[in-house]
């Protein structure tokens, strides 16, 4: 197996169109760190200009919890057009642990993501909107995303929007 393969056999994610074949991904949780961020960063150096492979990358460093390395990785995918790492790094805002915390900052890289395409990325702004993450909460707003991640297969969005038009903002979801 060569390097590529091997970075995408251990870091691709379920979820991003990237990914080069979806039935071999690897669920964040079950992610090796140290054999994926070895096999990706050979990856990145063989293939630069593969924003999948700097998106995996980041993943790895992610999982290991080197989220400094993981943003810059995730920089270089989104720079690349990788809405994938666009959302990871909103989470890494949101998130703040062992890196800026920053809701305002989360907010805008979950809606850069939604405006790629990505469902993920739609979910994630819907649930910014929904929660008031990073601004106020906005109803409408968040409806429209959900109803945009429905319609592109995102399960956890039907869900949302259910409690959203039952509850109201403020669903208390998570996007991570």
């Amino acid at each position: 197996m060569g390097t590529i393969e091997s970075c995408d056999h251990l870091a691709s994610a379920p979820w991003d169109p990237d990914a080069p074949d979806a039935q071999r991904t690897i669920n964040f949780r079950e992610l090796r760190p140290t054999a994926a961020v070895a096999a990706c960063r050979a990856a990145v150096a063989e293939a630069p200009r593969l924003r999948r492979l700097h998106f995996q990358l980041g993943r790895a460093y992610d999982r290991r919890g080197a989220n400094q390395d993981a943003f810059e990785a995730y920089r270089r995918a989104a720079e690349l057009g990788s809405g994938a790492a666009k959302v990871n790094i909103g989470i890494l805002y949101q998130q703040g642990q062992r890196f800026e915390k920053s809701e305002a900052k989360a907010r805008a890289w979950f809606r850069d993501a939604a405006e790629t395409g990505i469902p993920e990325g739609m979910y994630c702004y819907a649930v910014a909107l929904d929660n008031g993450i990073g601004g106020s909460p906005d109803a409408a707003a968040a409806r429209t995303w959900y109803v945009k991640a429905t319609e592109r297969g995102t399960t956890k969005a039907r869900d949302a929007l259910v409690r959203l038009e039952l509850d109201g903002t403020g669903t208390g979801l998570r996007c991570d």
